[in-house]
């Protein structure tokens, strides 16, 4: 029995990740309705939404790409999406402003779906899931923290330890197994190649396409000219002859 699971991080984020927080709470929604539907009505949901390979080839139903990466194929696969979203997420939406972040996760899908879909070998099915979303933010969190301390869960037989690993060893054991499965064949309904490619997107996109968002100073500009002797004697030559709204 082994198993490393990545629980937290210890990297606060600048401002409160709404729109991280918005996306967890839609893929959950999401999930919900899924699990209100029959077997065969939720499979006629993941054929009509889903994302096949035949979208990149005859351009065609580009809004799968999208709709696809707010369904799930069943309780662990959503948890497990939902927890690296909640790990990684807040930092690359604080670095990257929350327009930004979204357009990032978007791309990010496509990515993800393009080389999966190259991949495909010519087998037309849907694939359905965030995770490629979220690899390119594992993606770009490896290049923006990599010494950040990830707190992991960790059970190797009998030994059981939560530990703390640096970020860039926590997500490079992630990639390397995601090319050590993709490479042997290993498929059990698990799109690999999304998640490399999601990854691979995130880490050159955040370096060369991406810039760190900074807000703007809120300049201040409501002045008002008053005449020196407008003033009260307590203030007289402390203003200059400006004022703020007195």
């Amino acid at each position: 029995m082994f198993l490393f699971l990545p629980i937290s991080d210890e990297n606060p984020a600048s401002q409160k990740p709404l729109l991280t927080w918005s996306l967890i709470a839609l893929n959950f929604l999401v999930f919900f309705y899924q699990l209100s539907l029959s077997g065969a009505a939720n499979q006629m949901l993941i054929n009509e939404f889903g994302v096949k390979p035949s979208v990149f080839f005859e351009m065609r139903d580009f809004h799968t790409i999208i709709t696809s990466a707010f369904m799930h194929a069943g309780w662990m696969h959503l948890l497990s999406n939902m927890l690296f979203l909640y790990i990684y997420g807040d930092n690359i939406e604080s670095y990257l402003g929350r327009i930004n972040f979204l357009i990032f996760y978007v791309l990010g899908g496509v990515a993800a779906a393009l080389l999966q879909a190259f991949f495909s070998g010519g087998v037309d099915v849907p694939m359905i899931g965030a995770s490629g979303c979220i690899a390119a933010i594992m993606g770009a969190y490896y290049v923006l923290y990599p010494k950040a301390k990830i707190n992991v869960f960790l059970w190797f037989f009998i030994f059981i330890q939560f530990i703390k690993v640096p970020a860039n060893i926590v997500l490079l054991m992630w990639i390397i197994g995601q090319f050590i499965s993709a490479a042997g064949g290993s498929y059990s309904g698990v799109a690999y190649f999304a998640h490399i490619g999601g990854f691979l997107f995130g880490y050159l996109a955040i370096q060369y396409f991406f810039k760190e968002y900074v807000e703007k100073a809120r300049v201040i500009t409501n002045y008002e000219i008053v005449r020196d002797n407008d003033l009260p004697i307590s203030r007289k030559n402390k203003s200059q002859g400006l004022t703020k709204d007195d």
